[in-house]
């Protein structure tokens, strides 16, 4: 599977106080979290039926500071599918400023009962 044969998967985002830290940016922590959900939702949308939990994750650029009032669209989507895994390319861009916020990419694999199972591909 191909990432041009998959659907991007999209979420937009109200920065609100509590996501600040004491510089008044976002803390990175959110950042991360949107970005673990996001790659499940991709890796669960692209093979529905699977249950798939986080191996790991590529490393974190974040390159422009979220601040209070900013909306944030963060987007994944499956770029490439092995046996048992996918790798989830995750984004996001302040949604007034088209500025890149950050990127990564998360490497999901299809588990149940703590071991891993070949990816079904629905039909």
């Amino acid at each position: 599977m191909s990432a041009q044969s998959t659907t991007r998967h999209e979420k937009t985002i109200l920065i609100r106080p509590e996501f600040l830290n004491h510089a008044g940016t976002l803390f990175g922590g959110y950042m991360m979290q949107w970005a673990d959900e996001m790659a499940f939702g991709a890796a669960t949308l692209a093979f529905p039926g699977n249950s798939f939990v986080t191996k790991l994750f590529g490393q974190f650029d974040f390159t422009t500071p979220v601040r209070l009032g900013d909306i944030i669209k963060v987007y994944s989507e499956v770029e490439t599918v092995g046996t048992t895994s996918c790798q989830v390319k995750v984004w996001a861009e302040n949604a007034r400023t088209n500025a890149a916020v950050f990127k990564t990419f998360a490497v999901m694999v299809n588990a149940q009962d703590g071991h891993k199972q070949p990816i079904v591909r629905a039909t």
